[in-house]
């Protein structure tokens, strides 16, 4: 019967997105494996932190689309996030979730009391605060009315560019982390098992933070960022009127987001399991 709720409720949500433009076909798809995936969780906290990552990337997305699509070349109304985009940021965390279902799936302790469960929680939870992190300061941190500056060599560069960070896009990804732990302490609070985990939020916020951080570090290095002088915006296509403002090819921007938030999960896992096992 389980099973079942869950194929209807992520059956829902999937048709949502598509509906509001928030998926493509394929990204809807993906979404709906992702999102059985994780609900078959016995623990409703991994449900929840996916879904505030869902919908809270895809009203901001939407906020203030005029402008972004002045400013982005690839601008898509609504996101229409493709498979590879939907697998770039939740395939792991839907990995992590099945895997914790299989080993610690049953709710008669609180899932931070076993030292395996912790440690995958937190790898949960660290991933998606940075991929929450960095969707706020994408989505807001291209608003800045002032240039980005690249975090590499803190000179200015045109908005849109990959490693380009602003004082609005880093306080968003302190807030896209608040969100995702203030989610998860309220959800795990609900089950009466677990009580007093406040510093969740403070790990959640922090993950944010250090997550886009290292996406903006890898887009400066890694991906490579051309500016169109008569368009006057960041471009992917090569032409007379580009030029490379920073970075080599060697990563798209999913890839980026894959690797950043993998490394970000880990190292927020293994420095938790320091803390709480001391």
């Amino acid at each position: 019967m389980k099973l079942f709720y869950t194929f209807i409720i992520t059956l829902l949500i999937t048709l949502h997105g598509y509906r509001k433009k928030s998926l493509s076909t394929s990204g809807a798809l993906a979404a709906f494996f992702v999102g059985v995936g994780t609900i078959q969780n016995d623990w409703p906290v991994f449900a929840v932190v996916l879904l505030v990552f869902y919908f809270t990337g895809s009203r901001l997305t939407k906020y203030k689309a005029e402008r972004k699509e002045q400013l982005e070349e690839e601008y898509h109304e609504g996101g229409q996030r493709n498979a590879i985009q939907v697998f770039s940021n939740a395939l792991v965390g839907t990995i992590l979730a099945i895997i914790h279902q299989y080993y610690y799936g049953d709710e008669e302790s609180c899932l931070l009391d076993d030292r395996g469960s912790r440690f995958i929680f937190f790898m949960y939870l660290g991933i998606y605060a940075t991929c929450n992190g960095d969707t706020w300061a994408s989505e807001l941190g291209i608003l800045n009315k002032g240039w980005p500056i690249l975090i590499t060599t803190l000179k200015k560069v045109p908005p849109g560019t990959n490693g380009g960070v602003t004082p609005l896009g880093l306080l968003a990804s302190v807030l896209g982390g608040f969100i995702i732990g203030l989610s998860a302490i309220i959800s795990l609070g609900l089950s009466n098992l677990c009580k007093g985990y406040i510093e969740i939020i403070l790990i959640a916020s922090i993950s944010g933070f250090m997550g886009s951080l290292i996406d903006s570090l890898l887009g400066a290095t890694v991906q490579i960022s051309k500016y169109d002088e008569k368009l006057k915006k960041i471009t992917y296509q090569k032409n007379k009127h580009s030029k490379t403002i920073s970075g080599y090819d060697l990563l798209d921007n999913n890839q980026v987001n894959f690797v950043s938030s993998l490394v970000t999960g880990a190292t927020t896992a293994y420095i938790c399991d320091l803390i709480y096992t001391k």
